[in-house]
């Protein structure tokens, strides 16, 4: 996974599953609010660029001019149908994490703010 100073590299770049097949464009990332880590890739795709999926970070790594992800094209294709807001809820991140098999953790008790945020990086 890249770090920081890498990220502004990697959107509008071309994304593929770890088979090589297109998914789509990298449209930006999500981290979480506990640990300030970028956590999931959000990814345009389809025929006219209508359906958003997010896909984990974990395990992603440029090759060549697109980004590879760890995950296999019909799996980023049945995760949660979840709105690509400014931020997601506790719950939408957990349905995330649950249907790619990655450990949740709990937020610290009494926690209420939202976990993962969008950002992007321009210029």
């Amino acid at each position: 996974m890249p770090g920081y100073a890498d990220f502004h590299n990697w959107l509008e770049r071309g994304v593929v599953d770890r088979n090589g097949e297109p998914i789509g464009h990298a449209d930006g990332l999500y981290s979480d609010n506990r640990t300030g880590e970028p956590t999931f890739l959000l990814v345009k795709g389809g025929l006219f660029g209508i359906h958003m999926h997010f896909v984990p970070l974990q395990g992603a790594e440029l090759a060549g001019e697109d980004i590879k992800v760890a995950w296999d094209k019909d799996t980023i294709a049945h995760a949660p149908k979840i709105a690509a807001d400014d931020s997601l809820s506790v719950e939408e991140e957990r349905r995330l994490f649950d249907h790619y098999g990655m450990h949740f953790g709990e937020p610290p008790a009494g926690e209420t703010v939202v976990v993962l945020t969008r950002w992007t990086i321009t210029g």
